[in-house]
């Protein structure tokens, strides 16, 4: 007699185990059931914009128009190729602990009430509970960070988010709250940085003002009080030098000036660097839970989780029946170590 287990009678073991096949498909079922019960629905809402670059969106410049664009280039004033208007660096901000901290903090309509006036922030909503406020801020941020999720196209500069909640309404002005927040963090940065610059600017212009009036004074009275100074090569050459001065200081405080035109240029056009695609709106469906993908892999896992059971059932009972003394004294160890957990627990109750 072959004792050997092949292939063939392991699964037609198992297959005489349809009872245990189906006691699993039907823990399954149970498991299923409790997490319709006891996991919220989640919606899903969608929102996206570009993140466009300073070098598309600013209005002409003057100093780009003139010989002097250059230097208005080395004076760190051209934009291009700046880090913080890439896709990447947007989702990064919009992972952020500071953003996320905003969006906590920000006020919502309270879905649990009835009345459209009553609001609450979200980290109440989201019902958080903890005495010490740090922790419970923290673990608001962990919560809020696994519900959002995004995705960027590096050819487009498309950044898309999406926002899960319990509710279709919170979900979108989640969403649309993101915007906001990314928005006006553009709008705090990118108009302090051109503002620093335009101040600035202003300051250096207003030194080489001063600079090419005295200049030209000192020009004026030399002038005045030289007026033959063509009949005399000295006094040629000295009035030669006030006037490469003059032309030097004009020539500084004309560059200067269009790059001042530039900065408050720049101070409008930096306001706001995304532009929205598509804002959230409510969804209809939940994302979680679908019905029909939840039916099927429930019976598809219950299967495949009772054949597996049963397949090791029938192994097991095979290597009893060819080992009876092993099987005997593996049974008895695990019937002593039962009593005595037993025996523990008696004594700690």
């Amino acid at each position: 007699m072959d004792r050997h287990l092949t292939f063939s009678r392991w699964l037609a073991e198992t297959l005489l185990r349809w009872r245990l096949i189906a006691k699993m498909i039907g823990v399954t079922i149970v498991l299923a059931i409790l997490a319709l019960i006891f996991i919220p629905p989640n919606y899903l809402s969608r929102a996206s914009f570009v993140a466009n670059t300073s070098s598309g969106n600013k209005l002409p410049s003057i100093a780009g128009s003139s010989g002097l664009g250059g230097i208005a280039t080395q004076l760190g004033m051209a934009s291009s190729g700046d880090p913080s208007e890439t896709p990447g660096f947007y989702m990064k901000l919009i992972e952020s602990r500071e953003l996320l901290t905003r969006l906590l903090l920000s006020r919502f309509h309270d879905p649990r009430s009835d009345s459209p006036r009553d609001s609450a922030t979200l980290l109440d909503i989201l019902r958080i509970r903890n005495s010490d406020p740090k922790r419970r801020l923290e673990i608001g941020i962990k919560r809020l960070g696994s519900s959002i999720d995004g995705n960027f196209d590096i050819k487009t500069n498309l950044v898309a988010i999406d926002v899960g909640a319990q509710w279709p309404d919170l979900s979108a002005a989640v969403a649309n709250r993101t915007i906001d927040l990314v928005t006006a963090f553009n709008k705090e940065q990118r108009v302090s940085r051109a503002k620093s610059k335009r101040v600035f600017l202003e300051g250096r212009v207003n030194l080489a003002n001063e600079a090419l009036r005295t200049s030209e004074e000192r020009h004026r009275a030399f002038l005045d009080q030289n007026r033959t100074w063509r009949t005399s090569p000295s006094l040629l050459f000295e009035e030669k030098q006030l006037q490469r001065e003059d032309d030097q200081n004009a020539d500084l405080y004309t560059m200067l000036q269009r790059q001042l035109e530039t900065a408050l240029l720049d101070e409008v056009n930096d306001a706001a660097l995304i532009t929205v695609v598509d804002s959230a709106v409510a969804p209809r469906k939940a994302a979680w839970p679908r019905y029909g993908v939840l039916l099927v892999s429930t019976l598809l896992s219950g299967f495949l989780l009772g054949l597996l059971v049963a397949g090791g059932a029938a192994i097991i009972a095979d290597w009893r029946s060819r080992n009876p003394d092993s099987a005997n004294a593996f049974g008895s160890s695990v019937g002593r170590v039962r009593h005595e957990i037993r025996r523990v627990f008696r004594r700690a109750s």
